[in-house]
């Protein structure tokens, strides 16, 4: 295996090309949006469209023939992907599968690109509904369509806005309601997105102040990740330990929203 020096002109490589395809895996869910839609299963609970399916090998072949040696982690199953390189690909083509199947606009492309070592080198995470492409390399700052974005300087827990995810597994479900119930009476709202990696960069954006998972795939974390740490946030699993791609669950935010959220998850 090749080992690549993941210089600052490197980075900025990868960064380029990661926001490119994103862009144009977004372009490509906004094309099918409105059309009829196959929709299957995926496990017990999940749901899978045919745009889903697109957008991967749009994401996929573009990286490929661009990167040869590189692997990639996807949320679709693709047994000809190469899994292993100097830089792995962790790519979710439709995060919001769930909203998207039934129209409703709160979806995104979700790419980043790590070490062989699981060191976070850059990521990217496109809505297309509203043209927001929220990117990061690692050093350089998180942007949205270019402009540098951070999260906000909240003082006063008690006025912050949080967000969280349901999860379909009823063993998962006890915990959150648990969670919730504690919250709630602390911060100013609490709400839900139906797409992780959205929220997450809303973190980043200073939209939200912080975000919990507690049933997380790696692609969904990935790139948002690196956008909040980037953007001057925390995100670390539910013991405080920063997160790692085997953490399926998350706590995320500006310091003091990170730092209630331990509190209260411990």
């Amino acid at each position: 295996m090749t080992t690549l020096p993941f210089t600052a002109d490197y980075l900025q490589e990868l960064q380029t090309a990661t926001d490119e395809i994103a862009r144009a895996a977004g372009r490509l869910l906004q094309e099918k949006f409105a059309q009829p839609r196959q929709i299957q299963l995926k496990g017990a609970r999940d749901l899978v469209t045919d745009a889903d399916f697109a957008a991967q090998k749009l994401i996929t072949d573009f990286l490929r023939a661009r990167y040869p040696e590189h692997g990639f982690l996807t949320e679709e199953k693709d047994g000809d992907l190469p899994a292993d390189g100097p830089v792995i690909w962790v790519i979710d083509p439709l995060d919001g599968t769930s909203n998207y199947s039934r129209q409703q606009p709160q979806y995104c492309v979700s790419i980043a690109a790590i070490a062989a070592d699981q060191a976070p080198l850059c990521g990217a995470v496109y809505d297309p509904v509203r043209d927001e492409l929220f990117s990061a390399a690692r050093g350089q700052g998180c942007r949205l369509n270019g402009q540098p974005i951070h999260v906000y300087p909240l003082e006063e827990t008690a006025a912050a806005l949080v967000c969280f995810d349901w999860n379909r597994l009823p063993h998962k479900q006890a915990g959150i309601l648990r969670l919730l119930e504690q919250l709630a009476p602390l911060v100013h709202s609490v709400r839900a997105t139906g797409s992780a990696a959205l929220a997450l960069a809303w973190v980043a954006a200073g939209r939200l102040d912080g975000y919990f998972n507690f049933g997380l795939n790696a692609w969904d974390m990935a790139a948002g990740q690196l956008l909040i740490a980037e953007a001057g946030g925390v995100t670390s699993n539910l013991r405080g330990e920063p997160w790692r791609l085997i953490d399926g669950n998350c706590l995320a935010g500006g310091a003091s929203v990170h730092a209630l959220l331990r509190q209260i998850a411990l």
